[in-house]
């Protein structure tokens, strides 16, 4: 897989995980937001006041030739579901595809 294949998967990864505010939630802010890039890694973390929280970390394999690495990501979303329950994605991403695992953290 191409890495411009692999950027189009994430985007969309990310993409998914955006939903819009509705209610109290549309009142939200962010309350802590990291974010770091060199260029073959990066990371990012925020997390806001209705109780979600997001990190991903990324890089960037080196392939045989120049047009031939890959990009490996793992991160983890986490909210409150209206019932009051916290849930969390954690996922990997790299050339064999896109893996989450959910689960109920309480």
């Amino acid at each position: 897989m191409h890495l411009s294949s692999m950027w189009v998967i994430v985007l969309l990864a990310v993409g998914a995980s955006v939903a819009l505010p509705a209610g109290e939630d549309a009142q939200a802010e962010t309350i802590k937001m990291e974010s770091e890039n060199t260029g073959d890694k990066y990371s990012f973390a925020y997390e806001t006041s209705n109780g979600i929280s997001r990190s991903e970390t990324g890089e960037v394999k080196p392939g045989a030739g120049e047009d031939d690495g890959s990009l490996s990501v793992q991160g983890t979303t986490s909210w409150s579901a209206p019932d009051g329950k916290k849930y969390e994605i954690s996922f990997t991403a790299d050339e064999t595809g896109y893996h989450p695992k959910f689960r109920l953290v309480t």
